[in-house]
């Protein structure tokens, strides 16, 4: 087997630029070179995501303004995980304040993935959950989130056609898919 030379870290630093995220910039000795690379990453809490199933087979998801990238967008539930609290308390939470239904069972961890490797710091927490049909009544919505459910014949046509886009919840939603906790033809 051969011998594989590996990058190091050689110093790095810290600069919060906000409550929610913290640059961080790294110095690096790259495998093979002499002189010290500079990179940059973000710090921020990790995301929690969750692809939740009525009893009927509609799926609740969240649509609302992003300022990021200037859009209302189509998403699937979540948060950000609070250094207090477990991701699947998040995932309940979050389900239960952007579309008022409780979980019938405990989440189903699909997996715990990078965001971006190249930029990011945090990690993506993914569930999957089956709900009633049944809101709280004690639901009070979240002013600029409308909470709408879809089949899954619908959130197919809407990822097909571009509407539902955001790659990290795609991401699990081919996780339920490949774990068999979810399929398309889901009535």
């Amino acid at each position: 087997m051969s011998s594989t030379t590996f990058s190091r870290l050689v110093s790095g630093q810290l600069t919060q630029l906000s409550p929610w995220v913290t640059l961080s910039t790294k110095q690096v000795l790259k495998a093979g070179e002499k002189d010290i690379s500079v990179y940059h990453s973000f710090q921020q809490s990790d995301y929690v995501t969750t692809l939740a199933i009525r009893t009927d087979g509609l799926i609740p998801i969240v649509q609302q303004y992003r300022p990021a990238v200037e859009q209302i967008t189509y998403e699937l539930p979540g948060g950000l995980l609070d250094r207090d609290v477990t991701p699947e308390s998040i995932a309940v939470n979050e389900l239960l304040e952007e579309t008022g239904h409780a979980v019938k069972d405990q989440p189903k961890l699909l997996g715990c993935l990078y965001p971006d490797t190249g930029r990011l710091e945090n990690r993506l927490w993914a569930y999957f959950v089956e709900v009633s049909q049944q809101q709280s009544p004690h639901w009070n919505p979240e002013i600029g989130v409308a909470a709408l459910w879809v089949s899954p014949s619908e959130l197919h046509e809407m990822i097909m056609d571009g509407r539902f886009k955001h790659a990290l919840h795609l991401a699990v939603i081919a996780l339920a898919l490949t774990q068999g906790f979810f399929t398309w033809d889901r009535r």
